[in-house]
């Protein structure tokens, strides 16, 4: 099968090396049988997901994000038209994901977080996120997609590194020794697992497995669970219209 999977920002935004590794990694998910293509959003939202602080988080305009998803759902239509067999935009915002579906793309629209929630749900294990910096909005985000998945009562709560994505590469290891203490906290939440982890935490900085390892505490790779969702609904053949979202009105 053919995935086309779309970095969440116009050519630009992102410095080229992080453009370059982001564009790496997702075409390391490719496999013998599943060929992964991956291309810019077509053109400039006015949302970045590059280093943005708290304060630049919660004054996103709502114009920038309605946009964002908007080009998300334009590329959605044409990776259809160009013969793709499902489309994957990357980061854990699930970008454009339900604007594409409701304009009517036949083919699997995937989104990552998503996908891990889900996953946890079939874990039926209780579960804690991770983002970069703690946002109001972003976790009302996750208790959102938690409540229209019917998933609210395994989701123990948020954990945030506290430092922006743009400061990784510099500060890895004090992300990891940050990343261990979001795990402790997780824990005393009620979490069995680190269901929900931010792209530029994992994998582009650490992978599950070197996470896992680190903070003694399973964590799920969002992006595995995206490409391999999208696998399912091409390789069961049902429409993915089927996929009922809200299991039941959010509050």
């Amino acid at each position: 099968m053919k995935i086309l999977c779309m970095l969440p920002a116009g050519q630009g935004i992102y410095p080229p090396e992080a453009e370059e590794r982001r564009f790496n990694l997702m075409r390391s998910y490719a496999t013998a049988s599943t060929q992964i293509d991956v291309e810019y959003m077509p053109g400039i939202s006015g949302f970045s997901p590059w280093g943005r602080s708290h304060a630049e988080i919660a004054n996103t305009p709502q114009a920038a994000s309605e946009r964002a998803a908007e080009l998300s759902a334009t590329l959605a239509r044409q990776a259809e038209e160009r013969g793709y067999d499902a489309f994957c935009p990357f980061g854990t915002l699930d970008i454009g994901v339900p604007a594409a579906r409701a304009s009517g793309v036949r083919i699997p629209v995937v989104g990552q977080a998503e996908s891990a929630i889900l996953y946890c749900g079939l874990l039926g294990r209780r579960f804690a996120s991770c983002s970069y910096v703690s946002s109001p909005s972003g976790e009302e985000l996750i208790h959102w997609r938690t409540e229209i998945l019917g998933l609210d009562s395994l989701y123990a709560g948020p954990t945030a590194i506290g430092i922006p994505n743009s400061e990784y590469p510099a500060r890895r290891d004090e992300v990891l020794d940050r990343f261990v203490e979001c795990a402790k906290e997780a824990r005393k939440l009620g979490a069995e697992i680190m269901g929900l982890v931010a792209m530029s935490i994992c994998p582009v900085e650490f992978s599950a497995a070197e996470l896992s390892e680190a903070a003694g505490f399973p964590v799920i790779d969002a992006l595995a669970a995206q490409i391999a969702m999208a696998e399912w609904w091409h390789r069961i053949g049902l429409s993915p219209s089927l996929l009922l979202t809200p299991r039941k009105e959010a509050r």
